[in-house]
């Protein structure tokens, strides 16, 4: 008997790049356009014995996702995204008696919880990473052009300590 393969099952169906939702602390997720999935690096670590090199595994560290988000009039998430700011801990310099800084504890306190989910064709989250204590390391809030009628986008950058995937859908063993 012929084994069938993964394209000739009607069932199958990879997981497309379309196909996510993005939940950034309140932010509408109709206006987040792209993002990436996390990235875990692992350090190497080598230990040379006469004429020979044996590498070992180290640190992991987690590499910041780059969003792109949309900026419409209404919710306005420019200003959105200052008021978070100014949550953990940044004042406007207008005088020498402000004193308040940032902390890990307010700028994680101001995202509130990030998670990316990839759906099927139905909606269901068929994958799901949280961030771990994520806050804004970079906020870019466009370009100008007199020449172009795209729409206005706002690019941050989230630095987080570490992603957890929830185990969600058929492909997960329990």
């Amino acid at each position: 008997m012929a084994k069938t393969t993964f394209w000739s099952e009607p069932n199958s169906d990879p997981k497309r790049k379309y196909r996510f939702v993005m939940y950034v602390g309140g932010i509408p997720l109709w206006t987040v356009k792209t993002t990436n999935k996390p990235t875990a690096n692992v350090s190497t670590t080598e230990h040379q014995y006469l004429n020979h090199t044996f590498k070992y595994p180290g640190r992991v560290t987690w590499d910041p996702i780059s969003v792109t988000l949309v900026d419409p009039l209404n919710p306005d998430v420019c200003k959105s995204l200052m008021n978070r700011l100014k949550q953990a801990g940044y004042s406007e310099p207008l005088s020498a008696n402000v004193r308040e800084t940032m902390s890990k504890e307010k700028a994680t306190a101001a995202l509130g919880t990030i998670r990316i989910a990839q759906i099927d064709g139905d909606g269901r989250p068929v994958e799901e990473w949280q961030l771990i204590n994520p806050w804004f390391s970079k906020m870019q809030f466009g370009d100008l052009d007199y020449s172009s009628d795209d729409l206005n986008e706002i690019s941050v950058e989230i630095t987080y300590d570490y992603a957890k995937l929830s185990p969600i859908g058929p492909g997960f063993a329990v």
